[in-house]
């Protein structure tokens, strides 16, 4: 996703995103991208009339969301509308609802969800309506209660003091929230747990404040029972003239009595049985469901056998290959259908879990498929690109347009015939293709072909995404997932997974948080949902067996689909240990794999600031981050579509250039190959739409000059590079800075420009070659770079350096690279001896250019690159 502080303001569109499909899934009603004006309807308005208590008394930033339910059920979209007064109670929203455009039935209820702000916070996670009679109704709501109360006598008991929230942190810790401080001494007799299950009470030592103080009052408590409660059972906790509240097992479940290490999660197939395992270690009652169809009724429910370190295991004896099935989990009495999170088939849209005959998965030649990675990182040239853009346009040439199919035909033909798809990235020279989501995540219907998203909303995170496969149904996405990857092997590329662990589409509806309520998810003490990830939650990937699926994951997507890397949307939120673990475990079967993410959180996160992995904290991992430092550098701010950067115009920025091109190791590397250098990627404008953003007034030919510029500082930098896939044929989204959900008319690649800007596309060409034709560009330590890098005086506002005495073996034995961003030639004076200027765009070493020595003129707004053989 995107950088910094802002990003999590460039963010509110994917929580949105992500709230939408929440209310379609459950049946409650759409949200609009941003409020709109309704247009009239024939079906009256309803009037309804919100009380809202706050023990805070903090209402200020607190507004509703609301949409209409008709008469059938069906959901419209919804609006945000504001508090517009107070009363004894708290404050009041007095409204009248319009039905939304199109709606024909009379409105029945009214759904809503109390928020802070634009999607800063929600005050309960589920969505709640209001019963609608004689065209009206009136509630009240208690902050951190669920129910919707329907008289004020009711509200004002609900109101009383209580327990907001209370987890079992350790076997015989709970930390509880209150919603009125209590006093201390706090005496320990005042403070009743009661095993509802077994209807006793536990022994309750010790009530202190959480932070250990003096403090005379606290509403955050820690409590120290006499013996450990069972997690399987439902166990209460209440004060004196405090209402009680279940006891939810959160951190307790990190010890070791609770985390399994084997290696048979999920659906293990044979012939002749199956066996199921699942971790569910709060659960009373597992079942397994089994269907004999995708979508038919149930066939049969096995109740499953209670396992070592929380799991539950079933051998189901029979050959069940492509049956479906589900889990039902019963915890502190709510049973609840769950899809298995370590699924490796699913049904269409991810509704059931399918077992899967992974052997028979496999295209021919599969076994002796090999990865294909660079020998050392900085090696690589990673070329970034989403499946249905590469070659949705009619122009592709492609038969399998938008498909992972799409990747595996040659001979594609665009307009004027240039080469398209898979050949098109062969002709470029690009070793390595990062495809962005592709496992099956939940933005949109797998059934229809109209639907688009990026795809950072996972759902299933061990399947490739139905919407890819040519058939979303059965194992077609599997196989087609595989046959691109061995097809681009063939070809010498790289694959590399775009993936998002740290976040899901949802929370409490999703399959982790049915399974083991509150565990996968980081809460505060009141039980919200913290948002690092800036889309309403983050996963808490430094619990044992949350970190435990994570790693199981990325394996399982290297040995059984062979990609050869990873990129992790927004990494820095997954921690430093877990990164750590992650990257041990794919050196161990690939020492060439590549790994890297982005260094940042999409908002603020309960993770300690020591284990977020921002710039700086990847130092040694083996894997690498990205370089907003040198993009903002080159191309200006990206949350100002006008700034300009080094490359477009800006003056100032030489000192962050040199930094990059030295691979950052005088910023916050301890090796080149920990940084990705880039100009754009998916978020954010494309590098052509900020160059015409950021120079209105420029002629073409001068914007194509800084796109080329830009692009040559990061292939000749030390580090890794990385490109947005059409980067190299002057790729537009019409000024659009965040597409995730614009179609394909802004997204698609347009081939035809490919042949219209055939001249830009054989530079991008050319500076690849250079840069693998020449190791100097690609040293592995930081060590050499000091050796052989050196910079040079140049004018003002351009940067110069040398890579000199054969640097990484390199066959030229001095390099000399200019970048003049200015609109005027400029000289520089060379190191002593006579130089040849290398071309970028013919083949290298057979451009015919006499001697040069004392000094070089470098043209407007261009890289020269000299060499001494």
């Amino acid at each position: 996703m995107i950088s910094g502080k802002e990003g999590f303001q460039v963010k509110k569109a994917w929580k949105v995103s992500l709230m939408v499909l929440l209310l379609l899934l459950i049946g409650g009603a759409g949200l609009t991208q941003t409020v709109r004006a309704r247009a009239a309807s024939s079906v009256p308005n309803v009037s309804v009339k919100v009380h809202y208590f706050r023990p805070d008394g903090m209402y200020s930033s607190w507004n509703l969301w609301m949409w209409t339910v008709d008469t059938t059920g069906a959901g419209h979209n919804g609006a945000s509308y504001n508090f517009n007064g107070t009363d004894a109670y708290g404050a009041v929203a007095d409204l009248s609802i319009p039905a939304d455009t199109g709606q024909t039935a009379a409105t029945a209820q009214v759904g809503f969800i109390v928020r802070e702000g634009d999607w800063v916070a929600k005050d309960i996670d589920t969505n709640r309506f209001i019963n609608i009679a004689q065209g009206s109704g009136e509630v009240w709501l208690v902050s951190g209660d669920p129910t919707v109360y329907t008289s004020l006598d009711a509200a004002l008991e609900g109101k009383k003091p209580r327990v907001a929230n209370a987890f079992l942190e350790d076997n015989q810790t709970v930390v509880a929230k209150l919603t009125t401080p209590v006093n201390f001494p706090y005496a320990p007799g005042d403070v009743t747990v009661t095993d509802t299950t077994t209807n006793k009470q536990l022994p309750v030592k010790s009530i202190v404040p959480h932070d250990n103080s003096s403090s005379l009052q606290s509403d955050l408590v820690t409590i120290t029972l006499g013996v450990a409660p069972d997690v399987t059972h439902t166990v209460e906790l209440a004060l004196k003239d405090v209402k009680a509240a279940t006891i939810t097992p959160r951190n307790v479940l990190n010890n070791s009595q609770y985390t399994y290490t084997g290696n048979d999660m999920g659906s293990q197939y044979t012939p002749w049985f199956t066996s199921f395992r699942v971790w569910a270690p709060t659960a009373s009652q597992v079942n397994l469901q089994l269907f004999n169809s995708e979508s038919g009724a149930l066939t049969k429910s096995v109740s499953m056998h209670k396992s070592e370190k929380g799991t539950w295991h079933l051998d189901v004896l029979g050959n069940l290959k492509n049956w479906y099935y589900l889990y039902q989990v019963t915890v502190q009495g709510q049973t609840q259908t769950a899809v298995d999170p370590y699924a490796t088939g699913i049904a269409v849209n991810g509704t059931r879990a399918m077992v899967v005959d992974l052997r028979t998965t496999n295209p021919a030649g599969w076994n002796s498929d090999h990865h294909q990675t660079p020998a050392h990182p900085e090696d690589a040239v990673i070329y970034e690109v989403h499946t249905r853009d590469f070659t949705i346009d009619a122009n592709s040439g492609v038969t399998n347009k938008g498909k992972f199919l799409g990747f595996t035909e040659q001979g594609t033909k665009g307009p004027g015939g240039v080469s398209t798809g898979v050949d098109s990235l062969k002709e470029l020279g690009v070793t390595d293709v990062q495809i962005m989501p592709s496992y099956g995540f939940a933005s949109i219907d797998e059934t229809r072909s109209d639907q688009y998203n990026w795809g950072y909303d996972p759902r299933n995170y061990n399947v490739p995404e139905g919407a890819y496969a040519t058939d979303p149904h059965g194992t077609a996405r599997i196989t087609q997932f595989k046959q691109m990857v061995e097809s681009l092997h063939k070809q010498g590329i790289g694959v590399i997974m775009d993936v998002v662990y740290n976040h899901t589409f949802t929370t409490r509806i999703s399959d982790f948080d049915k399974i083991v309520p509150g565990y996968y998810y980081r809460t505060d003490f009141s039980g919200s949902y913290t948002n690092g990830s800036g889309t309403g939650n983050e996963i808490a990937a430094e619990r044992p067996m949350v970190q435990k699926f994570i790693r199981d994951s990325v394996k399982y997507w290297v040995n059984e689909y062979h990609v050869d890397g990873f990129r992790f949307d927004l990494m820095a939120l997954l921690g430093v240990d877990t990164m750590k673990k992650i990257s041990n475990d794919l050196h161990a079967i690939n020492p060439g794999i590549l790994i890297h993410g982005e260094p940042w959180t999409g908002g603020t996160s309960a993770l300690p600031d020591s284990q977020l992995l921002t710039k700086g904290q990847q130092k040694g991992l083996k894997l690498a981050v990205f370089n907003d430092n040198l993009r903002n550098g080159l191309d200006g701010n990206v949350f100002d579509k006008t700034a300009q950067g080094f490359a477009t115009g800006a003056t100032g920025l030489t000192d962050v250039i040199k930094k990059g091109v030295e691979g950052s190791i005088n910023d916050f590397t301890a090796s080149p190959r920990e940084t990705i250098n880039y100009v754009t990627s998916h978020d954010n404008m494309t590098l052509w739409d900020k160059i015409a953003a950021s120079n209105p007034n420029d002629s073409v030919a001068d914007r194509i000059k800084m796109d080329e510029l830009a692009q040559s500082v990061v292939m000749t930098s030390q580090g890794i590079p990385f490109m947005q896939g059409g980067e190299e044929m002057l790729r537009s989204k019409g000024g659009n800075d965040n597409s995730y959900q614009a179609g394909d008319a802004v997204n698609e690649f347009d081939w035809s420009l490919k042949a219209q800007h055939k001249d830009v596309f054989n530079f991008y060409a050319g500076l690849i070659e250079l840069r693998k034709s020449h190791p100097a560009f690609r040293m592995t330590s930081a060590e050499a770079i000091k050796e052989h890098l050196t910079f040079l005086n140049s004018p003002a506002n351009t940067v110069a350096f040398q890579l000199k005495d054969y640097a990484n073996n390199d066959r030229w034995r001095n390099i000399v690279v200019v970048y003049n961003p200015t609109k005027a030639a400029t000289q520089l004076t060379l190191p002593a001896g006579q130089w040849k200027v290398a071309s970028v765009t013919e083949e290298l070493d057979t451009h015919a250019s006499a001697n040069i020595s004392g000094s070089a003129t470098v043209a407007p707004i261009s890289m020269e690159v000299l060499y001494q053989n």
